[in-house]
């Protein structure tokens, strides 16, 4: 099992090392809780060029509470990367300073700077003034039926992540690169956000050098979601932990999340790949199936939070990772993982 997940892994990663972002072939349909997801379908293909035509073809129409309405089908296709940092002014700068923390001193330097999040995260922390650009806490929000995918080696989106929810559905995001969202920033932005959505394929795509979280879900649901052949690249010079190595990977809290996690590449960060459940009224469903997960140090990878988590984990790799399973014994939680023969669960759950 571990021989073949690793296989499996080894197979995803030389493509996306070797082909970039490129469109694959129309049999390429997702498994797992997100089978059936169809984005844009058949659509004509949309090629936006600049930040407000990204901004617009994401979603075109908003009620008074701001929630996107979009669900015109439509297929985005990005060809360069579009770079959001210093886009929103806001009292005459792209940038906004406030009082904040450090999230830890480290003795080399390096560490990672917050804004107070929720439950006071400052309060007991030494405090600093705090500088972030603005568009990193204004995620771009995407409305139902869209297949967004990029083509060529540069497609991206920096500065700014993306907002699926508000009861958007049947959402594809493929082939790029989610990157440079306030990195020395806890709380300055999450690169993808599901919060109260339905049927969503995340695949073949790149996250790096993000403040907060890579992916998390809100406290609303995250219903038939698929995430495969993705690489999460904790490498970054802003270290909560000291070590060079990113935290904050993936933090499901939904009320009724369902997610599949297939064939990712995680490597070089600290912990919660994934922190399932463990707040308010989290209840979360996930497979994490012939993952890879290479120098994870800390808590390492895994944290399953309360009963109302419950994980099946099968058919994973685990490379020098400090712990596969964290056990978080004030909030244990449920995870099946399957050993293999003779295995001491070092190296294979």
């Amino acid at each position: 099992m571990r021989l073949l997940g690793a296989l499996l892994q080894c197979v995803s990663a030389l493509f996306l090392m070797l082909s970039g972002a490129q469109y694959l072939e129309a049999a390429d349909l997702p498994e797992g809780f997100a089978k059936g997801v169809t984005g844009g379908g058949a659509a004509a293909a949309v090629h936006p060029s600049t930040l407000d035509q990204l901004r617009s073809a994401l979603c075109a129409s908003y009620d008074s509470r701001g929630a996107c309405t979009d669900e015109t089908p439509r297929v985005i296709v990005l060809e360069h990367l579009f770079d959001f940092r210093g886009s929103l002014v806001a009292k005459g700068s792209a940038e906004t300073t406030e009082p904040g923390c450090m999230v830890k001193q480290c003795p080399h330097g390096g560490e990672q700077l917050a804004l107070n999040g929720p439950n006071n995260f400052c309060q007991s922390r030494p405090p600093v003034m705090v500088t972030y650009d603005n568009a990193g806490l204004k995620p771009l929000k995407v409305g139902s039926n869209k297949t967004l995918i990029g083509v060529g080696k540069k497609a991206g989106i920096q500065g700014a992540g993306l907002f699926i929810g508000d009861g958007a559905h049947n959402v594809i995001v493929r082939n790029l690169t989610l990157s440079d969202i306030n990195p020395s920033v806890v709380w300055g932005g999450d690169a993808l956000t599901l919060n109260k959505a339905d049927g969503v394929w995340i695949d073949h795509n790149t996250f790096a050098r993000i403040g907060r979280q890579m992916i998390v879900t809100g406290w609303g649901t995250a219903l038939h979601v698929t995430i495969s052949s993705n690489e999460f690249d904790g490498r970054t010079p802003y270290s909560s932990t000291c070590d060079g190595h990113h935290y904050w990977v993936w933090l499901f809290l939904g009320s009724q999340d369902t997610l599949t996690l297939s064939k990712n590449y995680i490597h070089d960060a600290s912990g919660r790949a994934p922190h399932s459940g463990g707040m308010n009224n989290a209840q979360v469903r996930a497979q994490l199936v012939n993952n890879v997960f290479q120098r994870m140090t800390y808590q390492g990878a895994i944290m399953s939070r309360t009963s109302s988590s419950q994980l099946l984990v099968e058919g994973n790799d685990f490379e020098n990772v400090a712990h596969p399973l964290f056990n978080d014994t004030d909030q244990p939680g449920t995870a099946f993982a399957l050993f293999g023969p003779g295995s001491t669960g070092a190296n294979d759950v």
